[in-house]
């Protein structure tokens, strides 16, 4: 078998504040094969872009690493010095940010932005980078490329503003693209649209994409595998197909059962989960869901679950996992509705 491209091993990252330590990501592994895309997929603070931020080193200096590697075309990012960094930022790793606006420059037009980053990995030419950059865009779906190059951010809509850091991420060919909720702040329409760009610049140049989200719907066309995460921690991982077709993470249902169904009337209220998530700090024991989740019972809240392999849509074996004491009875649905419209069902495990 060929060596994924991203492989991340128990990974655990804390925050130190006030002399307080908060754990943020909790023993995580994932991998990632070139061409493929897995989707991080949990509430906001799960972890998920503190989990994304790492693999470039881009956390802030009161963050470290208890335990854990990740390894990047073979090497160990958290060893490397800060020269093999800054040659794989921006050009075998690169970042789609969630809000475009924050990240490009208010001062300066596309061209100049997107001709920066292809001048810092290589491109001297101006005429070659213009060309680039025209291409680009191009790529990622701008209409009329050519005249939009002396536009400046507050001249284009959010959708487009999207497209051209899509287009910026992908100027130097990389081999991984992390995207952090990419679509939050868009419309329906315009969400469909940044994915489909997302799609096309994919396939086009064969990178890994890494997507992050708290939107189960956006992930369903374009994701291989998904890798659900709460409280810092992965509590199910599988196939795009056994994680929609046959979840087995009680977590994992309520954010199925808080999306709208096509299949539906119109008239069901959508399921909600009840409570909040976690503190961070302090001592962990149980299940940190066992709060939230009608199926909890005493072995949930005195005994953390491990991922545990459960039955699979597909063939893959053991590929298919998830962190609950009754994972194989939720996955072959013996517990009926965990979560109803818009109350908890009194299931009883």
């Amino acid at each position: 078998m060929t060596a994924p491209l991203l492989d991340i091993r128990d990974l655990s990252i804390s925050f130190t504040q006030g002399g307080k330590e908060t754990l943020a990501v909790d023993r995580v592994s994932l991998s990632l094969e070139k061409g493929k895309t897995l989707a991080l997929v949990g509430e906001s603070g799960s972890g998920k872009s503190i989990t994304a931020l790492s693999i470039a080193r881009l956390l802030p200096p009161s963050a470290h690493h208890p335990s854990g590697s990740i390894n990047f075309a073979g090497a160990d990012v958290l060893k490397m010095d800060d020269v093999a960094l800054r040659s794989i930022r921006g050009a075998r790793i690169t970042m789609v940010f969630q809000e475009p606006m924050t990240s490009l420059n208010p001062l300066h037009p596309i061209e100049k932005q997107i001709g920066e980053i292809l001048e810092l990995h290589g491109m001297r030419s101006r005429e070659a980078r213009r060309a680039r950059t025209i291409e680009l865009l191009g790529e990622v779906g701008i209409p009329n490329p050519s005249q939009r190059l002396d536009a400046f951010p507050h001249q284009l809509s959010g959708g487009q503003r999207q497209r051209v850091m899509i287009a910026m991420a992908l100027a130097n060919k990389p081999d991984l693209l992390i995207a952090d909720e990419p679509t939050t702040a868009l419309d329906v329409t315009v969400q469909a649209q940044v994915l489909d760009s997302l799609r096309t610049a994919l396939s086009e140049t064969g990178a890994a994409l890494l997507l992050i989200t708290h939107d189960l719907g956006v992930i369903a066309g374009i994701s291989d595998r998904v890798l659900v995460m709460y409280a810092g921690r992965a509590v199910e991982t599988g196939t795009a197909e056994d994680v929609f077709y046959k979840p087995s993470m009680p977590y994992t249902l309520g954010l199925l059962g808080s999306l709208p169904r096509l299949d539906s009337d119109g008239n069901e209220r959508l399921r909600q989960i009840p409570g909040s998530p976690p503190s961070m700090m302090g001592d962990r024991t149980g299940c940190p869901f066992a709060p939230r989740c009608p199926l909890a019972t005493e072995i949930c809240i005195t005994t953390e679950p491990d991922l545990v392999v459960v039955p699979s849509v597909t063939s893959a074996v053991g590929g298919h996992r998830a962190a609950c004491h009754f994972a194989v009875e939720v996955g072959r649905g013996d517990h009926g509705k965990v979560f109803s419209d818009g109350v908890v069902d009194d299931v009883v495990a």
